[in-house]
C-alpha cells in the first residue's frame, strides 16, 4: 500500500515516537522509510539574510566558518539519522536519510514530492496557544501542503 514513507525527525524522543507506528507499516508492504532532518537556516549559515543598504563584505575566513559549520551539522544529523536507519534495517525495513536546510514545513513537502511519498508520518508536539503561536505549527503547515496524506501521532511527555 505505502511505497514511500517520509519520517522526518528532528533529533528528540518526541519525535522518534512515530517510529514504531511507520516500521509496523513498513514491515506489512515493500515499503522505503526515508528519514528526513531539516536544520534551519541561521542568517550566519544562509550568508546573511537582512535586507542591506551598503554592500555585504564577507571574508575567506567568515565563509569558510560557515562551511565547516553547515557541514559539521550535515554530519551531526546524518549521524543521528544512520543511528535509526540501522535499527529499522535490523527489522528487514529499507530505509534512506536526507538532511537539508531551510524551512522545515517546506523541506517536508518539498522532499516528499521529490521521492513521490505516499505518505508522510510525523509526531505533532502538541503545543497550544501562544507556544503554537510563537513556534508555529510544522506538522501544522504540513498536513494543510503536504502532497499526499499525512498520519500524525501526537506525541507523549516522557
Amino acid at each position: 500500500m505505502y511505497r514511500h514513507i517520509v519520517v522526518p525527525l528532528d533529533g528528540s524522543g518526541l519525535a522518534e515516537q512515530v517510529l514504531p507506528h511507520v516500521k509496523d507499516l513498513a514491515q506489512r508492504h515493500t515499503t522505503t522509510i526515508h528519514l528526513i532532518s531539516i536544520a534551519p537556516l541561521s542568517p550566519a549559515l544562509a550568508g546573511g539574510t537582512t535586507v542591506r543598504l551598503y554592500p555585504l563584505v564577507v571574508s575567506s575566513a567568515d565563509l569558510e566558518l560557515q562551511t565547516n559549520e553547515r557541514e559539521r551539522i550535515e554530519a551531526e544529523l546524518t549521524n543521528y539519522l544512520r543511528g535509526i536507519a540501522i535499527d529499522l534495517e535490523g527489522s528487514h525495513v529499507k530505509t534512506r536519510v536526507e538532511v537539508r536546510f531551510g524551512e522545515p514545513a517546506e523541506e517536508i513537502i518539498a522532499y516528499a514530492e521529490d521521492v513521490k511519498a505516499d505518505l508522510i508520518a510525523m509526531c505533532t508536539h502538541g503545543r497550544t496557544g501562544l507556544a503554537r503561536w510563537a513556534y508555529g505549527s510544522i506538522a501544522d503547515k504540513v498536513m494543510h501542503h503536504a502532497p499526499c496524506p499525512v498520519l500524525l501521532i501526537r506525541a507523549k511527555a516522557a
